[in-house]
């Protein structure tokens, strides 16, 4: 049976229509979680070091948006300098390929060979892999770069969406540690609605990992809120302890 039978075609693309890897969303996942949990510690952070230290809810409005402006800002941009700079290091290491084919192509022709007989190929079979291979140059520069080089050519695919996603992430999630000082409820409550909005924005976010990803419910949000209340209860600890300190030395 060949590929080309309609019957398997159709069935294949049933297959990539059902997407039982994961929401089409998963490329971008890394970049929400990143953004949102950093966001949303990060600004809850300076939310729990201010109440630690007993400072007045007008300086936790101040210093939490622009926490969550610049360090918005600051995290998409590292995502998309980080992402151009790989891009510009695989063209570079794909032109040095096409050149050392260029120069020296029975010694390419000889690493194609390693590498697929390495994955089990031999004897006639692997010559018309090789052959098939080498005998375009763009495909030959493309194995090489992934048996060589561990590069597919995807991984860095549209840096400016994902610094972007990146950014949008942080600032969705973190202005939620934000709402309680931003809407009118008395000050004694301000900081439980904090902690109370802190710890739904994790859990929706760890949720949200899961669906997308298509682990275990429970395994993300878990894991997220786990690691955010602990950075929030590090910086709790650190106000209530400058307060202190402080206080001493007054």
């Amino acid at each position: 049976m060949t590929t080309d039978h309609p019957d398997l075609q159709q069935a294949l693309a049933a297959h990539e229509e059902a997407d039982i890897h994961g929401s089409r969303l998963r490329e971008y996942i890394q970049d929400i979680v990143l953004g949102g949990n950093d966001g949303i510690v990060t600004t809850f952070a300076v939310v729990a070091g201010t109440v630690g230290a007993h400072l007045p809810s007008v300086v936790v409005i101040i210093l939490g948006l622009a926490n969550l402006l610049a360090d918005g800002i600051s995290m998409g941009a590292g995502v998309f300098l980080s992402l151009r700079s790989e891009h510009d290091r695989a063209l570079r290491i794909r032109k040095e390929e096409a050149q050392e084919i260029e120069d020296d192509p029975e010694i390419e022709r000889e690493e194609v060979r390693h590498a697929f007989r390495a994955k089990g190929f031999s004897g006639d079979l692997l010559e018309k892999v090789v052959a098939t291979i080498t005998a375009d140059k763009e495909r030959w520069v493309d194995v090489m770069l992934h048996e060589e080089h561990g590069l597919t050519g995807s991984e860095h695919e549209r840096p400016l969406f994902k610094g972007f996603m990146t950014f949008c992430s942080f600032t969705v999630f973190g202005s939620i540690p934000l709402f309680p000082y931003l809407l009118p409820l008395p000050d004694a409550l301000r900081f439980e609605a904090a902690l109370a909005s802190t710890t739904a924005a994790l859990i929706l976010l760890g949720v949200t990992r899961s669906v997308v990803t298509r682990e275990r419910i429970f395994k993300g949000p878990l894991e997220i809120v786990g690691i955010g209340l602990l950075c929030a209860a590090a910086a709790y600890g650190v106000g209530v302890f400058l307060r202190t300190v402080v206080g001493i030395a007054v």
